[in-house]
């Protein structure tokens, strides 16, 4: 309660008792399963204490009470393992009996999944600095309105604390819709006068849309590179060039701020087999450890 109390307000209560989630008795201590399982009723109480829910969706209600959970863990978890990620997903094994911490991010899988990555793009579009204030404001305001807050009320908080247009939240948020942006074409092919001539073109591929610009990255061999941004309402574009080095890859959102994307490996082609080649000796690594991992637990049945 101490990490959200300073994000946004103090509890209303001086102290406060929840009933923790259930767990496995046995968990990977990475996957921070305890931690969640009391973080996030008190997260629940939190905003129910703070702010009337009762006109917002209850998706976004899940998502809020997640993302509000994760941020409070994610202080321990970079304590712990000195990482940038808000959780570690957990395998279990026979029978669900031993469990596997798999070193990836939690999966989201609850009824807030959706909202809780509009948040996370949202936080990333605007930065940190400005979606905490986005929320304190949203608090404050809620208190005065004289009714229930409205998603439309949170999205007009929104729009005016980070001076821009961010109408797009409700839709990103409940609407449904599959966000899917692509490279579908990527070649650079020698000319006769010995430049090259790039051609990357990129394509809406679901039916959710992102109405606001998205970068497309192209780097060449000698090190340059070119961003150009896409309108991502447009359901294709074709960016062409002529250098004199040849071009190595092509990138979709870069810097991974669309977090709205459900499908990440179409985001990016490469004509360096350096890359993919490295990737595939680190997975032949990891799953031979797994391998090793599991024989060795099996056996400790035996």
């Amino acid at each position: 309660m101490k990490v959200i109390g300073a994000w946004l307000a103090p509890f209303p209560d001086a102290a406060v008792s929840v009933d923790a989630d259930r767990t496995p008795w046995w968990t990977a201590p990475a996957s921070m399963a305890e931690e969640y399982a009391v973080a996030r009723p008190l997260s629940r109480r939190y905003w129910e204490r703070l702010v009337d829910l009762r006109a917002l969706p209850p998706p976004f209600v899940e998502g809020l009470i997640e993302y509000s959970a994760r941020r409070a863990v994610s202080r321990i978890v970079d304590e712990r393992y000195f990482a940038v990620y808000r959780g570690r997903a957990e395998g279990r094994y026979f029978g669900g009996f031993v469990p596997r911490d798999l070193r990836a991010q939690m999966p989201l899988d609850s009824g807030g999944d959706r909202v809780l990555r509009t948040l996370d793009t949202l936080e990333r579009w605007t930065g940190r600095p400005v979606f905490d204030a986005i929320f304190v404001e949203f608090v404050n305001a809620s208190k005065s309105i004289g009714a229930p807050p409205t998603l439309d009320d949170f999205t007009r908080v929104a729009s005016r604390v980070s001076g821009q247009d961010l109408s797009w939240l409700a839709d990103a948020a409940v609407k449904p819709g599959r966000v899917d942006y692509a490279v579908e074409t990527f070649e650079s092919r020698p000319d006769a006068d010995g430049r090259f001539h790039t051609i990357v073109s990129v394509r809406r591929l679901g039916d959710g849309i992102f109405p606001r610009p998205i970068p497309v990255e192209t780097r060449f061999a000698d090190g340059a590179s070119v961003r150009e941004r896409w309108d991502g309402r447009n359901a294709t574009a074709t960016f062409e060039y002529r250098s004199a080095s040849r071009a190595v890859s092509a990138d979709v959102d870069p810097d991974r701020f669309l977090l709205l994307d459900e499908q990440r490996a179409n985001n990016g082609v490469t004509l360096d087999p350096g890359p993919a080649r490295a990737a595939a000796n680190r997975w032949s690594a990891r799953w031979m450890i797994w391998l090793e991992d599991a024989l060795l637990t099996c056996v400790a049945f035996t």
